[in-house]
């Protein structure tokens, strides 16, 4: 059998690539539009690892995918375009994240694939809503990323109804871990590690005090990987809300780990405030734990040594 990684040369992609070979015997697709050879160069050798370039929002280019590889039984759907960019250029956002998720549900469909496993976020939700935040907490997005998770949450759902598509939503808090990179509006968590630990400045583009949920890389992979033996065809959503760390703890304990470490603040006012909106965003993450038996690893202090262990041993997590 065979698993199809969308956005598979990105960070999460990625990562959970090499956490199924080492821990399966499923052969891999990679799908990406912008191939990152420097992140699966350790992997892209394997006689299991496949990897396809390609648009999500083109029929043309993923439908051959399907018909070549009849033996893909699971999807994770990770590929979609990220903040800023889908702010600015609000068409590509609806051709890649909303459009393409449709083509990943149709071709599950019609090509026989028994599951398919999202990655939502909390960008589904907006300022004023009752906490703590459940799965089933109404989602009203504030930005157009978020807009097309909640059009994807919700095709998964018509799918699983009407097409007997098993669909799994996952709604991550902020993922961090090595190699990470992007502007989005919490990159500053994980740049706090990525940068001291290659002996470089971290600038923390965020108030010293702003506290957010984030959630190790490795914790999610195996969390990911773990769904891949649970059999269950009824729709499945889940929060995830990691631990709470503000900028400045975070950056305390790298300074424990590498105390000559350099990190500065020069808060963005408008991120500031938008971050100070998620500070408040209380999840409630007992569902998951309950019945997926989840439960990190990962502590801060042990995420962060590992962080720092792995970009200092591996050059394809560097930057």
């Amino acid at each position: 059998m065979a698993t199809l990684i969308t956005g598979g040369t990105g960070f999460m992609g990625s990562f959970l690539a090499r956490h199924l070979l080492e821990t399966t015997k499923e052969e891999l697709i990679l799908f990406d539009y912008y191939i990152n050879k420097k992140r699966i160069e350790d992997i892209e050798t394997s006689r299991k690892v496949w990897v396809f370039q390609g648009d999500l929002s083109n029929w043309s280019e993923i439908v051959p995918i399907f018909k070549h590889n009849n033996q893909i039984d699971t999807i994770f759907h990770f590929g979609s375009l990220m903040p800023p960019f889908t702010e600015e250029q609000t068409e590509a956002a609806f051709k890649v994240n909303i459009q393409g998720s449709f083509n990943i549900l149709e071709c599950a469909h019609l090509y026989g694939v028994s599951k398919v496993i999202y990655a939502s976020s909390a960008a589904i939700y907006s300022p004023g809503i009752d906490l703590p935040i459940t799965e089933k907490t109404y989602r009203e997005p504030l930005t157009m990323y978020g807009v097309g998770k909640v059009c994807t949450e919700v095709l998964g759902a018509f799918y699983n109804r009407r097409k007997n598509v098993n669909f799994v939503t996952l709604r991550f808090p902020a993922l961090v871990g090595p190699g990470r990179t992007g502007a989005g509006m919490t990159i500053y968590a994980n740049n706090i590690v990525q940068y001291p630990a290659q002996g470089l400045k971290a600038v923390c583009n965020v108030e010293p005090e702003i506290t957010i949920p984030i959630l190790y890389i490795k914790d999610a992979t195996a969390l990911l990987g773990s769904l891949l033996k649970q059999e269950n065809n009824s729709e499945q959503v889940y929060n995830l809300d990691g631990f709470w760390i503000s900028a400045k703890e975070l950056a305390g304990l790298v300074q424990h780990e590498i105390p000559d470490a350099n990190i500065e603040y020069e808060p963005d006012p408008e991120l500031s405030f938008l971050l100070r909106f998620l500070s408040m965003m209380e999840g409630d993450d007992r569902l998951v734990r309950k019945d997926l038996n989840f439960k990190p690893v990962y502590s801060p202090e042990k995420l962060v040594k590992d962080f720092i262990s792995e970009v200092q041993g591996n050059s394809h997590y560097q930057i």
